[in-house]
C-alpha cells in the first residue's frame, strides 16, 4: 500500500509539471497560441521533380518562383541550363540568378489551387521534361498549434490524482484508528 501512495503522491508532481514542460513560446514554438504570420510566411509554397538526369524544388516567395536545379547522379547545381516552366496559358524563360538557381514571375501563381508546371531543361547534351503541381492551399484563418492533450486537460488529471491520493490516505487513517 505504501508503494500505491507513492506512485499516487509522484504523479501528483509530475503531471503538472508536464503541463508547463516547454515554458514561453520564446523559442520559436508554441503552445495552444495562435501561430504567428511571420512564422507561416517562412513556409512558403514549394513543389518537386525528378528525373534520371535531374532534380528540381521549386518555391514559390516574393512574387517570383524560383527554381533549384540539380544533377540527381551527385546533387550538383546545375549552372547555365535553359530552364523553361509552363503551366496553363503561362510561359517564360527562367532567368539564372546563381549557379543552379533560376527565377520566373510568380505572379499567376499567386491565386490559391493546384497549379500543374511543365519545366523544360535543356544543359549541354542532357535534356529533359520535368513535371510537378505546386499546390496553393487558401489561407486558414486562425491556425492554431494542435497538441494531444490541452492544458486544463492536464491540470484537470492533476488534481484528480491529488484527489485520488488524499482518499487513499484519509481511507488508510481510518483504517489505522479502528484496529486501535
Amino acid at each position: 500500500m505504501k508503494h500505491i501512495r507513492t506512485f499516487i503522491v509522484s504523479m501528483a508532481f509530475l503531471v503538472p509539471a508536464l503541463a508547463c514542460a516547454g515554458g514561453d513560446s520564446s523559442d520559436g514554438h508554441t503552445h495552444g497560441e495562435a501561430v504567428p504570420p511571420e512564422v507561416i510566411a517562412e513556409v512558403a509554397p514549394r513543389t518537386s521533380a525528378q528525373s534520371e538526369e535531374f532534380e528540381l524544388v521549386a518555391v514559390l516567395a516574393d512574387g517570383k518562383l524560383t527554381l533549384y536545379l540539380d544533377r540527381y547522379a551527385d546533387n550538383a547545381p546545375v549552372p547555365d541550363a535553359e530552364v523553361e516552366v509552363e503551366s496553363g496559358a503561362f510561359k517564360a524563360v527562367a532567368a539564372q540568378v546563381a549557379p543552379g538557381v533560376y527565377s520566373v514571375p510568380g505572379q499567376v501563381f499567386a491565386q490559391p489551387g493546384r497549379h500543374l508546371l511543365t519545366i523544360s531543361v535543356q544543359a549541354g547534351d542532357a535534356a529533359d521534361l520535368l513535371t510537378a503541381v505546386l499546390d496553393l492551399a487558401p489561407p486558414a484563418a486562425g491556425v492554431e498549434h494542435a497538441h494531444g492533450w490541452g492544458e486544463w486537460t492536464v491540470w484537470g488529471a492533476s488534481g484528480v490524482l491529488l484527489l485520488a491520493g488524499a482518499g487513499l490516505v484519509a481511507v488508510r487513517r481510518r483504517k489505522k484508528n479502528r484496529k486501535h
